[in-house]
């Protein structure tokens, strides 16, 4: 995937495509007696205009400020960093047109974005392996287990290994830790990034679910390996 087609879909994962629309709101004071589960509750003036809301947790009304606004049309990759600081954001269109909190980034939206993140990132490693060595190195480097068995490939080892393979190599490559003052352990913290990937890649396995049941500890979760994969992206451009 080159990087236009990328930046093309990564701007049309938006808030938008994630928030709870206007229509679905659950209004203060008529509704938040019958949904305790929910804390932040919109107040609607007698015009229908919403400028207030009320915060069940410290049984306080609030207006709605500037920092508790986004656009629905920013990106799913600024909106994972702003809620690493805060729990929910009115999202705004000329008006007030929905909520988006922390629990919206369990959508499907949100795991589509990290399945282009993840994908872009394999067919990076691939090609800094590939412009650097032969394949007979790099299976000395990564032993992937591709070809850990005596059988006939069709295709070259870069096509045959896994993202697990390249991330391995990585560690073994001391090139690449020596040119930014890497140890084995700064580069192993990219090794979470193989539990994360199977668990993009396969939700439904048991195995490889992360079981998060706070929803903030679950945005911790996401904005660590964003802060991963763009710190191994970048440390891959420059190399």
């Amino acid at each position: 995937m080159n990087d236009e087609i990328f930046e093309q879909i990564h701007r049309s994962l938006t808030v938008e495509q994630i928030m709870t629309p206007k229509e679905e709101f659950y209004f203060h004071p008529q509704d938040s007696k019958l949904h305790k589960e929910i804390t932040i509750f919109p107040i609607k003036n007698e015009d229908g205009s919403i400028i207030r809301y009320y915060d069940s947790e410290g049984s306080r009304e609030h207006y709605i400020l500037p920092n508790k606004v986004v656009s629905k049309n920013l990106d799913i990759m600024s909106l994972i960093k702003m809620l690493d600081r805060n729990s929910f954001f009115f999202v705004t269109h000329d008006e007030i047109v929905g909520i988006v909190t922390v629990a919206d980034l369990r959508k499907g939206a949100v795991r589509m974005f990290f399945y282009l993140l993840l994908y872009r990132l394999e067919n990076r490693m691939k090609a800094f392996f590939k412009e650097r060595m032969s394949e007979a190195e790099f299976i000395e480097l990564a032993k992937p287990k591709c070809r850990s068995q005596n059988k006939v490939y069709e295709l070259s080892v870069f096509e045959e290994c896994s993202f697990y393979d390249y991330l391995v190599a990585l560690k073994n490559y001391d090139f690449f830790k020596q040119k930014y003052g890497l140890s084995i352990r700064d580069v192993e913290q990219f090794g979470g990034l193989d539990k994360f990937r199977n668990w993009i890649m396969h939700p439904s396995r048991e195995e490889v679910r992360v079981k998060i049941d706070s929803d903030l500890e679950y945005n911790h979760y996401l904005f660590k390996q964003l802060d991963r994969i763009q710190k191994l992206e970048i440390l891959l451009q420059d190399s």
